[in-house]
């Protein structure tokens, strides 16, 4: 694990020299078609094997639940219709997340597989000292319950007005800040045609604006000018 934060650590020293972190193990490589086992598995493995599986069958289409038990925790992974990676790999850093964090490695965000660092908290912060938050954040973006990694979709529209006040953003920084501006403009859909309560849109309406606010800070995101009328 100590290896893998110095391998960080030399790259964010040097973002444009890639090629060690790519060769190197701090990198939990996982493609789309993977089994959602093996997600599990090479996570485990990245943090010394510290997660316990237990598989239960549930009689659904998509076959046995996978259980997580890290410690004193034990999480079901709440599948929907089916397995999912972002769902397998949300749950895998909702259980351990007192001890690990993982972060997606931008640069590989537009490719049909995905790389992520995990490293102990501690070791996260560290980084974010010496290098900043914001530079941290633009290369190595956090695994949130919301995030959306290999079911992402986004507007190209959008993403070029976006782009053009933020040259120096990540593919992935953007979309995933248009992430958060869609389920809001949802959210006023739903209001207009009255399928949610007043006082439910208005809680959920100061959550999103939250959430937006928080992710200009930490990722240091400019929002183009609104013209006037």
């Amino acid at each position: 694990m100590n290896k893998s934060n110095e391998v960080i650590k030399d790259f964010l020293a040097n973002p444009q020299n890639t090629d060690q972190l790519w060769e190197s193990n701090a990198l939990v490589e996982i493609d789309w078609r993977d089994y959602d086992e093996d997600v599990v598995k090479y996570f485990n493995q990245a943090i010394g094997n510290m997660i316990s599986v237990r598989m239960e069958n549930n009689k659904k289409p998509y076959g046995n639940d996978i259980i997580l038990i890290y410690k004193d925790k034990s999480l079901r992974i709440p599948y929907q219709e089916k397995m999912d990676r972002d769902t397998t790999i949300k749950s895998i850093n909702e259980v351990i997340k007192d001890d690990f964090s993982i972060r997606l490695f931008v640069d590989s965000a537009q490719d049909d597989t995905l790389a992520f660092c995990i490293l102990p908290n501690e070791q996260w912060e560290m980084l974010e000292k010496e290098f900043g938050k914001n530079e941290l954040n633009r290369y190595f973006i956090k695994v949130t319950p919301k995030i959306k990694m290999f079911d992402l979709q986004y507007d190209v529209v959008e993403y070029s007005r976006l782009k053009k006040v933020n040259p120096g953003a990540s593919f992935f920084t953007i979309v995933s800040y248009l992430e958060i501006e869609k389920r809001e403009k949802n959210l006023t859909e739903q209001r207009h045609k009255r399928e949610i309560e007043l006082k439910v849109y208005l809680q959920q309406k100061k959550e999103i604006s939250s959430e937006k606010e928080k992710f200009i800070s930490e990722y240091g995101l400019k929002l183009p000018e609104t013209k006037s009328v």
